[in-house]
């Protein structure tokens, strides 16, 4: 039997993946959380084998709980369940230590072999970013911004303003949803700017496409300087 603790932030989906994996005889849901403060609680307490997160969550990254799971006896695995589908955000994932990446568009059939797969000790990878990390790996090292490290120069936390950045966050909004200040939100960027050597917003977004992370459908590479604000989720991690 295959433990699995949910962790994701749409109540609506969050239910509706409960609700498929409750009929899957191998497979059981000893738990949900919408956001990583309360899972973590949940691993100790239900020790799941695989934790079934999503990538943007209120409080963070999904990734963040790699760490945490690696703490017990048994082997407890991270598959991340997404809809950021750039080859750029998969890499980062597998990177920090998830053992797999799918996308939510997938099939119902999908998941439940990403599961099993990374239950039993194997990394599974969307099918479509998998054909991505082929065709960009050569491309993201030419299209590098004038930084010679590029993106891999960000630090974790500067990495998680950048991509809120670019999904269309103000300063505001992102000291709200990571919990820190507003002054510590603007010296991260200040520092993703120069080791990005851009000066303004644009030039930010600019510097994400040219790395293929996904935008936000409201950031436009025209935006000026000033701090964009969007009024709602921009996109479904």
């Amino acid at each position: 039997m295959i433990r699995i603790l949910i962790v994701e932030d749409h109540e609506m989906v969050r239910d509706a993946i409960a609700s498929l994996l409750g009929e899957v005889p191998d497979m059981e849901v000893v738990a949900t959380a919408c956001n990583i403060r309360d899972a973590l609680p949940l691993l100790d307490k239900h020790r799941p084998d695989v934790v079934l997160a999503d990538l943007a969550l209120d409080d963070g990254s999904g990734t963040e709980l790699v760490r945490s799971l690696g703490r017990g006896r048994s082997r407890r695995r991270l598959l991340i369940l997404t809809g950021l589908r750039d080859a750029y955000a998969a890499r980062d994932a597998l990177a920090r230590g998830a053992a797999g990446y799918m996308l939510k568009s997938q099939r119902p059939s999908d998941l439940l072999q990403a599961i099993r797969t990374v239950a039993q000790g194997n990394t599974y990878i969307a099918p479509e970013i998998v054909t991505k990390l082929a065709t960009q790996q050569a491309a993201a090292a030419e299209q590098a911004s004038d930084s010679p490290a590029g993106l891999a120069a960000l630090s974790h936390r500067e990495h998680e303003i950048f991509r809120q950045i670019v999904a269309g966050y103000g300063s505001k909004d992102i000291s709200h949803r990571l919990s820190v200040s507003l002054k510590t939100v603007e010296t991260h960027r200040t520092s993703i700017n120069r080791k990005l050597a851009v000066r303004t917003t644009a030039d930010l977004i600019r510097c994400a496409l040219a790395h293929g992370v996904t935008v936000g459908p409201r950031v436009s590479c025209d935006e000026g300087p000033s701090d964009l604000t969007v009024g709602d989720r921009p996109y479904a991690g």
